[in-house]
Order: structure tokens, then C-alpha cells, then sequence
């Protein structure tokens, strides 16, 4: 009876080592695994890049586009003083009041 646990024990575990000799991947078909996952990682990365730089050309436009609105300020206060004092005081006054209540 041993004996016959011990060649059941046996051929099963041929049996076993046979069907992962089976179900093992060969070389080949690991680079081309490895192969895929780089393309994948590549194209992630890639889009992430080009959001960033949408952002970053966006925030230029902004800031170019800020940068213009106080120069033509500057040059609204330098046409124009009396006017710009008057409006930053009315400005002023009505912010304080806001702020009181």
C-alpha cells in the first residue's frame, strides 16, 4: 500500500510538472509582453506630456495676456491721472464700506 501512495504521489506530480512545462511562456512571447507593457508606458507618458504642455501654453497666453492688461492700465493712468485717482478712491470707498458690514 505505500508503495502504491508512493507511484500515485509520483505520477501525479509528473503529471503536474508536464502541464507547467506546458503553461510556461516561452522566451519569445516574455519580450513580447515586455514589449507591449513598453508601447503602453510609452503612450501614458506621452499623453501626460502633451496635457502638460497645453497647460503650460495656457498659462503663458494667461500670463501674457495679464501682462498686456496692466500695460494698457499704465497707460491709462499716464493719459489719464485725475480719472484713475478719482476711480481708485470711489473704488476704495465703496470696498470699505463692504468690508464694515
Amino acid at each position: 500500500m505505500r508503495i502504491e501512495g508512493s507511484r500515485r504521489d509520483l505520477e501525479m506530480s509528473t503529471n503536474q510538472n508536464e502541464s507547467f512545462m506546458d503553461e510556461t511562456t516561452s522566451p519569445e512571447e516574455l519580450s513580447g509582453k515586455g514589449t507591449d507593457q513598453t508601447a503602453e508606458a510609452t503612450q501614458t507618458v506621452s499623453a501626460a506630456v502633451d496635457q502638460a504642455r497645453q497647460t503650460a501654453q495656457a498659462a503663458w497666453h494667461e500670463a501674457k495676456s495679464k501682462i498686456s492688461d496692466l500695460q494698457s492700465l499704465e497707460t491709462y493712468v499716464r493719459e489719464k491721472p485725475t480719472q484713475a485717482v478719482l476711480v481708485a478712491l470711489g473704488v476704495g470707498f465703496i470696498m470699505g464700506l463692504l468690508v464694515r458690514r
